[in-house]
């Protein structure tokens, strides 16, 4: 995990379009980097890391024809997908992503946003739609919270316990007796003991009734598939 004395809150990853965004993106992160460091967070800026590798090193897939597909993909997967999969799995606290139309259009944004969640690490969406329902259910699911413009999602960052949304050693997002609800993004105070081991996903109260009620009003799907499958392999009839 890359650790800076200096932002103590922990690495924030800048999730969004770049191949059909302008200047790759490059714009808002400048941006949001900078406002997030006031904050005591470390940027993870991957448009600014492309670009200082295009400058040192050259580009890695443009100059590619579509004759040269095969080595288009191997440049790809080997110096985008694996390095920026990387980055998430081994140095990021948290993601920012910008939804807007340059994500619909690509599949980085959504492929990080996914490994993201399926790690517990939490994701703080910025939607640019009028509507809620211009963002996908699924990507919508895998956020820990979605913010409609800027400012507020910098006064909830400023508003968190300091360092909560690192892990601490039992791998919870902990600061003092506050822990980060993965459903809601909800800090709830845990006034007796510490977690002693990692409570993953981890929810704060009002979540636990909801997921409760998740679970116990409906037949779980995965088993209802697995039960569906069974009988048309056996020759069922519905």
């Amino acid at each position: 995990m890359i650790k800076h004395p200096s932002y103590p809150n922990g690495n924030i990853y800048l999730s969004g379009g770049m191949q059909h965004a302008a200047g790759l993106g490059a714009g808002w992160r400048l941006d949001c980097s900078r406002r997030i460091r006031q904050l005591g967070f470390f940027p993870l800026d991957i448009a600014d890391l492309d670009i200082a590798y295009s400058k040192a090193h050259g580009h890695l897939y443009r100059f590619l024809s579509d004759e040269e597909l095969l080595q288009r993909k191997s440049n790809i997967r080997k110096h985008f997908i694996e390095t920026d999969i990387n980055l998430i799995r081994n140095d990021t606290d948290a993601i920012i992503i910008l939804y807007d139309e340059s994500v619909r259009l690509g599949a980085g944004t959504t492929s990080e946003v996914h490994e993201a969640f399926m790690r517990d690490i939490p994701v703080f969406m910025l939607n640019t739609y009028p509507k809620l329902d211009d963002v996908p259910g699924w990507m919508q699911a895998e956020t820990t919270k979605i913010f409609n413009d800027w400012e507020h999602m910098y006064s909830y960052l400023k508003e968190l316990p300091p360092g909560i949304l690192k892990r601490d050693a039992y791998g919870n997002r902990r600061s003092g007796n506050h822990y980060l609800c993965s459903l809601c993004g909800k800090v709830e105070e845990k006034h007796k003991t510490h977690y002693v081991s990692k409570v993953s996903p981890l929810y704060c109260k009002s979540c636990v009734e909801l997921v409760k009620l998740t679970f116990e009003t409906h037949k779980d799907r995965y088993q209802f598939f697995l039960e569906y499958l069974e009988e048309e392999a056996l020759g069922g009839k519905r």
